[in-house]
């Protein structure tokens, strides 16, 4: 009788030590989209590893470390100072969070280069990033979304 006891205490641990562990990880997706979109910089760099890569279509090449990560989400909070983010899909696993989220808002301030027709657009996004994670922190993301939604939604495919 008391091996079984024993057992079923130890199962019961490690069932709560699961947990907790995936709680955590689902903690930081979550913290991660509330500082999207209190629009903390600062906060959403924090989340990330120093050695950190992120990539996206968004932009060339692979941006490595919390300054470049600060600078490629002030862009997104200047261009469109309503954006706003939600989850509607998590996994999550030991190592890696895939978080697929909607992201809207109004494009008041585009980026140079960018036809003034862009300008006060409406738009929704559905994105995907994949984390993978090490110690707690975000150690590589990647960011995917639909460019021709976007680009659609702006008007392009529109002008002549």
């Amino acid at each position: 009788m008391r091996p079984l006891i024993i057992t079923t205490i130890l199962i019961a641990g490690l069932f709560l030590a699961c947990h907790d562990f995936m709680h955590n990880k689902d903690s930081l997706a979550i913290t991660w989209i509330d500082a999207l979109n209190r629009h903390d910089t600062i906060a959403i760099s924090k989340m990330y590893d120093d050695s950190a890569t992120i990539e996206s279509p968004n932009w060339e090449g692979v941006k490595t470390g919390p300054g470049e990560i600060r600078t490629i989400y002030h862009r997104y909070f200047s261009s469109t100072p309503d954006l706003t983010q939600k989850i509607t899909h998590l996994v999550s696993t030991d190592t890696c969070l895939v978080i697929e989220y909607d992201s809207w808002g109004v494009l008041q301030n585009p980026e140079k280069l960018t036809p003034d027709y862009m300008r006060g657009k409406k738009y929704l996004l559905h994105n995907c990033t994949v984390m993978s994670l090490m110690k707690g922190k975000i150690l590589k993301q990647k960011i995917y979304f639909d460019q021709v939604s976007f680009l659609r939604q702006m008007g392009f495919f529109d002008e002549k």
